[in-house]
């Protein structure tokens, strides 16, 4: 995951930082995907992860700097929420998790 994070600080886009991590594994001799990309799950904007960023950090989440950059800590916080919430425990912030999030809690 270190690798895909770096990947992912240059070019902000999921889509760009796995193919070029999955192209360094292939290269050197790794196998293909063993799961296709979720596409039942669209991914989010910058502004959209900076959001997600936000609903995590209220509900207690340590996520840092709000900067729309999904490092180790919000997908720490991703995977706490999706668990907590019965969802497949990936650590992917997708428009399922934002969705479920922007809802105001039960009995308010």
């Amino acid at each position: 995951f270190r690798n895909f994070d770096v990947i992912y600080g240059y070019n902000a886009a999921e889509s760009y930082a796995l193919a070029i991590a999955h192209l360094a594994d292939r290269i050197k001799g790794g196998k293909a995907f063993a799961t296709p990309w979720p596409t039942d799950d669209p991914g989010l904007s910058r502004q959209e992860r900076r959001e997600l960023q936000t609903l995590l950090a209220n509900r207690g989440h340590p996520i840092g700097e709000i900067d729309g950059m999904i490092g180790a800590n919000s997908r720490q916080a991703i995977q706490a929420e999706q668990k907590r919430l019965g969802m497949a425990v990936d650590g992917r912030p997708g428009q399922k998790l934002l969705t479920t999030l922007r809802a105001p809690p039960p009995g308010r």
